[in-house]
This record gives C-alpha cells, sequence and structure tokens, in this order.
C-alpha cells in the first residue's frame, strides 16, 4: 500500500494540496475559516462523535491524516490510498471544486444561484457548467485575442 504520493498522478498531487489547505483552515483561529472546514471533515465522516463547537475548542486535534481522509471521500475514494492508486485521466468532480475555491475567478465566468439557472444560460451562451453546492458557475472560455 503506498504511503506518499507519487509525484506523476496529478490527481495525488491536486488532492494532497488541499488536504493541506483544509488542515491550515480547519485550524484557524477565524471562524469563517476553520468553521466551514470543520464541516467538511465531519460531513466526510470524521469526527461524527463531537459537536462542532467542541471540535472547533479541539481542533487543535486535526492532522493531516483527518484532512488526507476527507479530501478522499469527498472524492469518492474510500480512503487516502486509494487516492494514490488512483491512474484515471479524469478528475472527479470534487477536484473541479477545490480549483474553483483555489482560483480567483474573474469576469468572464458566471455565477448562479441554481443549477438549473445555470444550464439554461449555458444552453444558450456556452461553457463549461460545475456545480458548487446549491450554486453553479460556467466558466467561459475567452477567445484568444
Amino acid at each position: 500500500m503506498p504511503t506518499s504520493p507519487n509525484n506523476d498522478l496529478p490527481f495525488a498531487r491536486l488532492a494532497r494540496r488541499e488536504a493541506k489547505r483544509l488542515c491550515k483552515a480547519a485550524r484557524s483561529d477565524t471562524l469563517t475559516e476553520a468553521l466551514p472546514a470543520l464541516r467538511r471533515l465531519r460531513a466526510a465522516g470524521l469526527f461524527d462523535a463531537h459537536p462542532l463547537s467542541a471540535l472547533h475548542r479541539q481542533r487543535d486535534r486535526v492532522q493531516l491524516k483527518h484532512c488526507l481522509s476527507a479530501v478522499a471521500r469527498e472524492s469518492g475514494f474510500d480512503d487516502w490510498p486509494a487516492v494514490l492508486t488512483h491512474h484515471g485521466s479524469t478528475l472527479p468532480a470534487a477536484a473541479t471544486r477545490w480549483q474553483l475555491r483555489a482560483a480567483d475567478l474573474p469576469y468572464p465566468n458566471r455565477w448562479f444561484a441554481s443549477h438549473a439557472e445555470a444550464r439554461a444560460w449555458q444552453a444558450e451562451n456556452g461553457g463549461r457548467l460545475v456545480p458548487y453546492g446549491a450554486q453553479a458557475v460556467v466558466l467561459v472560455d475567452v477567445p484568444a485575442g
């Protein structure tokens, strides 16, 4: 079973980077950073027995191994070693969401309050629809100029 990410696996590198971001956010003293990260950990089935308020008080217990597991589960894998053995050429949908969170998405990308609104706009204007929770963004291809 692999114990560290393989540098020739782009998804594993991307997932590890997201896990590090998640870990940093979960340990943050800023509520607006820590709470969403801690909710993600709980949604992944980690720290289920702890109320969110208690988990926030003990956020220093969050380790990279917890975040690696959460990221793996968000991506549809059972655990982190399964991510390390993934050789697929397409990235899981979770990876697109991580890239959106990490990117500063300038105009002309369009955000919509619902998937239906985004699909309707996309059908008329083109682009790539990316769900983001209940919302969605349509990534618009900008012609090179």
